[in-house]
């Protein structure tokens, strides 16, 4: 069976893009003719998934290096719904992840009949944002900023996007709490089919122990993430007096330098390291050597960061809030902090990193679980049925 994956466009290293990825990966092993396409396609994205699923990028004629060129491909992109439809019709399923590629599946299905499933990772961001999203805006993004502004001005859009959602086959989603709020957005029936992590053949784990011992978050530098609540959770325990750094993983923005002059301020800047983007190898072994993985991104969706640590045996703290409460079982698995008590988050970081026994016994825990629950072979199972369901 030939299937086509379709994503906004691979522009950063988040858990979206690691999973359309994963998808391609794990479909072609079960024996699919997969192709991947996205608007704009950037070697900084996970590069070395993108080595290995070479997506095509449907506005590759776009100069590198231009401004906006991720939101000027999804808009060209859209425009040209047609003219792409035409060249997914050889498919025999389209499965969309994230506007516009629920649209280009649908002007698929309307002109050729192809069936499509739609994965969402949350209802349209710009079209029903989280209190997040509002209270902050997308300042550290001018791609996003147009975007988020296209979508206020123009009144044709949200109903266009109900409309592709509403138009799929089947929707899949990537935890319950985004199942609630897609069938509360869009009229549709969703089923969840959680993205996996890579558990490794032996206990992968080593712990920095007390010599040297660091926290580990792998959000992308947006407002949104709230890593001024990571470089603040520094200064908690630094006035508890643990002697812990934090390092910070993910590709620069604006919001960076401000996460610079808040550790200054706090008296905490020799104890934060950005690391800028990592290759997978590198992030797998920060990932091992880590103590604990802090989580203090608000109203996620989902959050592959406190699975991925789990596969490596890394207990995490996440709040007790929309997705990551399905992925981390409190006082099992790792600690949910009350949302949003800075005191209670600094807490539960003190209680494992004070704990060697208590840290080890989760983090076997938290990986028995993925081990158990959340692999990429039981999403591509979901996903597989889906489309067989489709077709």
């Amino acid at each position: 069976m030939r299937v086509a994956l379709v994503h906004m466009g691979f522009f950063y290293s988040g858990g979206g893009e690691r999973t359309v990825l994963s998808e391609a990966l794990g479909l072609r092993r079960r024996g699919f003719d997969v192709e991947v396409f996205a608007p704009t396609v950037s070697r900084e994205c996970h590069p070395g998934l993108l080595e290995r699923v070479q997506p095509e990028e449907i506005a590759g004629w776009l100069p590198r290096g231009i401004p906006y060129r991720n939101y000027l491909g999804m808009l060209t992109t859209s425009l040209a719904a047609a003219k792409v439809a035409q060249r997914l019709s050889g498919f025999d399923c389209v499965v969309a992840h994230s506007q516009p590629s629920y649209w280009l599946a649908c002007r698929t299905k309307a002109a050729y009949g192809t069936p499509y499933v739609a994965y969402l990772h949350q209802a349209n961001r710009f079209l029903y944002p989280r209190g997040i999203d509002e209270e902050v805006g997308w300042g550290s993004d001018s791609d996003m900023q147009l975007l988020s502004a296209m979508h206020r001005l123009v009144g044709v859009i949200k109903p266009l996007d109900r409309a592709s959602v509403e138009g799929a086959d089947r929707v899949l989603v990537n935890s319950a709490w985004i199942k609630r709020q897609v069938e509360e957005a869009y009229r549709v029936r969703a089923e969840v089919c959680y993205p996996g992590a890579d558990v490794e053949g032996d206990d992968p784990k080593r712990d920095a122990g007390t010599e040297d011992p660091y926290m580990l978050s792998t959000n992308r530098h947006y407002p949104q993430k709230r890593l001024d609540w990571f470089v603040a959770c520094l200064r908690g325990l630094a006035d508890r007096g643990l002697r812990v750094t934090g390092v910070v993983t993910g590709r620069e923005t604006r919001y960076t330098e401000h996460l610079r002059g808040l550790a200054e301020r706090l008296g905490v800047s020799g104890c934060v390291r950005f690391t800028g983007g990592v290759a997978a190898a590198e992030l797998s072994a920060l990932y091992r050597g880590a103590s604990v993985y802090s989580y203090p991104s608000p109203q996620e969706d989902f959050g592959l960061g406190p699975l991925e640590a789990a596969a490596c045996g890394v207990p995490s703290v996440v709040w007790d809030y929309a997705g990551p409460r399905e992925v981390v079982v409190d006082g099992v698995t790792g600690y949910r902090a009350h949302p949003y008590s800075l005191e209670d988050y600094v807490e539960r970081h003190a209680r494992l990193l004070e704990d060697d026994g208590l840290r080890a016994r989760m983090g076997a825990a938290a990986r028995r679980r993925v081990s158990e629950l959340f692999t990429w072979e039981r999403h591509v199972n979901g996903l597989v049925k889906a489309i067989e369901a489709s077709t």
